[in-house]
């Protein structure tokens, strides 16, 4: 059986993508994915050793830009190529995950009758996924909000984002000192994604005195673009680790305690994961202000707190992480309370089952 793939512009639709079509290839199901020609999708897909075909879309714009007349006739060829790759490869379902690349593809799939399948871990799901969900079978959420913004709430089934799988690390092994820090302190986990937050790191540069002083040491992704000059004031720092971006992104969020993060859905899913209490600064300029409704659902669950970046300085910052830290195992417990993350399973279990009803009832 044939599984269609959907995904592209960021991780947090690549991501999840990938470890849908990891489970599905584990039940002998053939993966094709469809993305944007030299987008990240390519490089992370090929990685994965999947098939890949290319189109080339590109995403609106917030701002007026001439950009935006390509937008038709991108979209149109994207659509005529993912038609000729729905009918050359005959899958048994689609599965768009949201993002302006899941559109032409998840269009071609309606076209041309196949099932389709929508994931979008977003508390407010994008663009994409909110006009076209309703002519899919199911549209996968991670959490009940999602359904508020979606009119087809009997198609949405709650699963959680799903994640890749990964190794288990024992913290009594780790030698501290490889990584600057020592075993007894608190860890904050600064995670400012591959490209980095200038805005967060500025701050947290003006609290290192301050939070080393109350015993908080700091693991520090910076971003790539923003390594040197943190390198240059705080490389010889003690309670200081200092890494632009690794792949190995969860042996650090084992390490941690808490965290400073955007809010991202992927971000979110992966320190839901590891139980990690979290202050979410959610990126102002992201798509109709997601990441700030996906703050506000965390927040709610009492897993985190929202800060909002026009209010991040050094002395709020400070007090938010006073705040997280002596209330740790209270949002220790909400955290314990959300249970196991089985999304990638329970998408699989879904998709299959239905695609094998379907071939028995044409036979």
């Amino acid at each position: 059986m044939k599984l269609i793939i959907g995904a592209g512009g960021t991780g947090g639709h690549i991501i999840p993508a990938i470890a849908i079509a990891l489970e599905m290839q584990q039940r002998n199901w053939d993966i094709v994915f469809i993305g944007n020609k030299h987008g990240m999708e390519e490089r992370i897909v090929q990685n994965n050793q999947f098939q890949f075909l290319p189109i080339r879309v590109q995403k609106i714009y917030r701002k007026l830009t001439l950009e935006h007349l390509k937008f038709p006739f991108l979209l149109i060829n994207s659509l005529l190529r993912c038609l000729k790759y729905i009918r050359q490869h005959k899958p048994d379902a689609v599965l768009c995950t949201g993002g302006f690349v899941s559109g032409p593809v998840a269009t071609a799939a309606i076209i041309l009758g196949r099932p389709l399948y929508f994931q979008d871990g977003n508390s407010y799901p994008g663009l994409t996924t909110r006009i076209l969900a309703k002519f899919s079978k199911h549209i996968f959420i991670a959490s009940k909000q999602a359904m508020n913004f979606l009119g087809t709430k009997s198609m949405c089934v709650v699963t959680g984002n799903p994640l890749l799988k990964y190794d288990k690390i024992d913290i009594n092994q780790i030698n501290w000192k490889d990584y600057n820090l020592s075993k007894e302190t608190k860890k904050l986990f600064v995670i400012g994604g591959s490209q980095g937050s200038a805005k967060i790191n500025k701050t947290v540069a003006k609290c290192i005195d301050d939070l080393l002083g109350m015993g908080i040491e700091v693991i520090w992704q910076t971003g790539k673009s923003h390594k040197s000059d943190i390198l240059a004031g705080f490389g010889n720092c003690k309670g200081v680790h200092i890494f632009d971006f690794t792949d190995q992104m969860n042996r650090y969020y084992q390490m941690a305690d808490m965290a400073i993060s955007r809010a991202g859905a992927l971000s979110i899913a992966e320190l839901e994961e590891h139980k990690i209490p979290t202050i979410f600064v959610p990126l102002p300029t992201a798509a109709e202000n997601h990441q700030h409704i996906n703050a506000i659902t965390q927040q709610e669950k009492g897993v985190g707190l929202l800060l909002e970046q026009k209010d991040l300085s050094s002395k709020i910052l400070i007090n938010y992480i006073t705040r997280l830290s002596n209330n740790l195992p209270d949002f220790e417990t909400k955290l314990g309370q959300l249970g196991e993350n089985i999304a990638t399973q329970l998408i699989a279990d879904i998709i299959v089952k239905e695609a094998i009803g379907a071939r028995e009832s044409s036979c």
